[in-house]
């Protein structure tokens, strides 16, 4: 006999951004680190990213944080996206320090010393700012961030030449000046700004540089930083300035000379919705590269708890995605 399989989850908002803390219903997942667990979903058990993704519970902008044991921090951490696995994510990391303030599950000692987690791109420290025991805002450091490749040149469908820079921030990124693309630079233009991107991030990943590229960050300067558009996919953009994103723009800006140790850098969001940032240690990336800590302040809202359920007979158990 067939049963129905029930999921509990709370749903939040980084900056408008969405992420789905799962908190139970997820099987146990063999492996030892992050990487290996989420690999483990990710090879046999796929069919549940896209039945907590996907409509109808979810929509294609829709991200998960699944949390997991980890042997070398507080907490182990993955992440699901409607249409892929991250290494890591910054919004959704944020979303799931606030889930745990609102369950009221945070870990003894949060507030004076915060805690680890172990992502699949590595081990980072989240900590946070109280109002009268109120989380007001999630401090996230990152994994050592760098710069990849400058003045990276390329011809992009239907926009011409393109210049670049290529970040690594937990993903990577090309990051591009907004201004090389006629187009307004507001979220009434979030589709156009889209093609845009995925003509540049397939022409990046086309190439015989061998330079691949996750997303691609477009910025227009404002006062203190900038504002950022991170293009993820065909149909799909971030809403919040992006915590990976914008590491992987303070990494530029610091190996190009144009961000100190310390200095304030504040990300702003299409919709005007800011994080704000800084780096706060030099550091070495994988092979040795000059590279830095980033930190990241910004904070999520609760939005929904939820129970999802997937019943016996569903005709579509793998839920759906329209493009």
């Amino acid at each position: 006999m067939r049963t129905n399989r029930i999921f509990t989850v709370v749903d939040s908002h980084t900056a408008g951004h969405p992420t789905r803390t799962v908190t139970s219903g997820i099987p146990p997942l063999r492996g030892t680190s992050a990487r290996e667990q989420m690999d483990d979903f990710r090879d046999n058990h796929d069919n549940l990213r896209s039945l907590l993704l996907h409509e109808p519970r979810g929509h294609a902008a829709m991200c998960a944080a699944i949390p997991v044991p980890s042997h070398v921090a507080d907490q182990g951490l993955f992440f699901i996206f409607s249409y892929y696995y991250a290494d890591m994510c910054g919004h959704a990391t944020i979303g799931y320090i606030a889930t745990l303030a609102a369950l009221g599950a945070l870990p003894l000692g949060f507030e004076q010393n915060g805690m680890s987690i172990e992502t699949p791109a590595g081990i980072i420290h989240v900590a946070g700012k109280f109002e009268a025991d109120r989380l007001t805002s999630v401090i996230l450091r990152n994994v050592p961030c760098y710069l990849a490749a400058s003045d990276v040149s390329l011809e992009a469908e239907g926009l011409g030449q393109i210049a670049c820079d290529i970040a690594y921030g937990g993903l990577t990124y090309a990051i591009v000046d907004a201004s090389q693309v006629d187009l307004p630079f507001d979220v009434s233009h979030a589709s156009r700004w889209c093609r845009a991107g995925m003509a540049i991030k397939e022409a990046l990943n086309a190439s015989s540089a061998g330079l691949q590229v996750n997303s691609v960050l477009f910025y227009s300067p404002i006062e203190g930083g900038s504002r950022h558009l991170v293009i993820l996919a065909d149909n799909k953009f971030d809403r919040s300035p992006c915590g990976t994103g914008t590491s992987a723009r303070l990494a530029q800006l610091h190996a190009r000379g144009e961000l100190t140790l310390g200095a304030p850098y504040r990300a702003e969001n299409i919709l005007g919705v800011p994080f704000a940032a800084k780096v706060v240690e030099l550091a070495q990336g994988p092979d040795g590269q000059p590279a830095v800590i980033p930190e990241v302040r910004g904070m999520a809202h609760v939005s929904a708890f939820s129970t999802l359920v997937l019943e016996a007979d569903d005709p579509l158990p793998a839920g759906f995605l329209p493009k």
